[in-house]
């Protein structure tokens, strides 16, 4: 493959594996990692006229000279200070204002904003003009602002976090942005690409663990067992319990719902099982130290069609050892992280990585077997929001 394939391929191409396999690809990521100003900074200061404007063809000029990889990191590095100093100066003032945030939630289910105001304008029990505003007031003043506070703190915590990575002496920085690469570091010789992403451990993952899983040596890392799985043992329980206290239906509701609703019972019976099922979710996310590349791979398997991408990952993944409530609010321990990440980085550096391996069948045009590496850390904690 030469450097125009590559570079047609690369924006399009769902499994960048079969790229990285490319002898030419360390060259290239490194050079699509810069901006049209840097590579004519990078030619004119080895004599060597740019010719042309246009960025792929300075890509593929860079790209065909003899200057060296090294020289190019060197560059990188040198110049990164300069952006780094302007993004700490545009965001000196956020971590003061992450650390006093107080409690975090986004208040406003699968983030649908969309769905609030469905349901306050088709609300046929206001009577009154006042009890419309009093009923958009209400709506303002509590969900939407929440809403607003958690997407500040969303936004300000993400820039914080990538700054962690852009500043570490092992990564080499992204000088502009580049879809689905966020940093690369070097590895045995080669300039990988990794894509940051922060998550919180989904319910879901808790099913498959719980459920039972299996290193596997075939399509997939893991093998799901046949237990029965977290979410199902409390169904069971709350329909066992249903008639007798008379609660809601469930059908609609997630886990950490149906908690809640058994929670507000305050019923001494109730309240030892709901130990019980707290004890069994300690239990496992005191396992997960050990089971990091488990949670990689269900990352990968269960990804939604919309946004697949077979790309290598570094996943900062977030739980509560106590609630079962979504851990996004825990994107605002940055000193935490930092020490994790810092860690984890240097043992990347190392060539210490995780293989993942994952048959993806959601989609048909997407389905078949992947294989790609990923690495992560886990930031635990308890929870802040009751």
């Amino acid at each position: 493959m030469d450097f125009k394939e590559l570079n047609k391929r690369f924006e399009k191409e769902l499994d960048l594996s079969i790229l990285q396999k490319e002898k030419i690809f360390s060259r290239y990521i490194l050079i699509r990692s810069l901006g049209e100003e840097h590579i004519c900074e990078i030619l004119n200061n080895n004599n060597i006229k740019p010719l042309s404007k246009r960025k792929d063809d300075l890509f593929e000029q860079l790209f065909n000279t003899k200057i060296g990889n090294q020289e190019i990191i060197s560059y990188i590095k040198d110049k990164y200070p300069q952006i780094r100093r302007q993004r700490h100066e545009e965001e000196a003032h956020l971590p003061e204002i992450i650390k006093n945030f107080g409690v975090v939630s986004c208040g406003i289910r699968n983030d649908n904003l969309n769905e609030e105001s469905k349901k306050l304008v088709r609300n046929k029990s206001i009577a009154s003009m006042e009890e419309l505003n009093s009923a958009i007031d209400d709506l303002l003043q509590n969900k939407v602002k929440g809403y607003l506070l958690w997407e500040y703190y969303n936004q300000a915590t993400n820039d914080l976090i990538e700054h962690l990575f852009n500043d570490n002496e092992n990564v080499i920085p992204t000088l502009r942005k580049i879809k689905y690469v966020d940093f690369m570091i070097e590895i045995n010789g080669e300039i990988v690409p990794f894509d940051l992403k922060i998550t919180h451990i989904s319910d879901d993952y808790f099913n498959c663990l719980s459920s039972g899983l299996t290193p596997d040596g075939n399509h997939d890392s893991y093998h799901v067992g046949s237990s029965v799985n977290e979410f199902q043992q409390i169904k069971d329980y709350y329909r066992s319990i249903k008639r007798t206290y008379n609660l809601p239906n469930y059908g609609d509701l997630k886990k950490s719902e149906i908690i809640e609703v058994l929670k507000s019972k305050h019923i001494s019976a109730i309240d030892e099982k709901l130990n019980e099922f707290y004890l069994k979710r300690l239990d496992m996310v005191n396992s997960l130290e050990q089971n990091k590349k488990s949670i990689e791979w269900w990352n990968y398997k269960f990804q939604g069609e919309r946004l697949f991408k077979n790309n290598n990952r570094f996943y900062i993944f977030l739980v509560y050892d106590d609630s079962f409530d979504d851990a996004r609010p825990l994107k605002g321990k940055i000193e935490l992280i930092a020490d994790k990440v810092k860690t984890e980085l240097n043992k990347l550096k190392n060539g210490e990585y995780n293989i993942i391996k994952y048959y993806y069948d959601k989609e048909q045009s997407k389905s078949g077997a992947y294989e790609i590496i990923s690495t992560s850390v886990l930031i635990s904690s308890h929870c802040e929001c009751c």
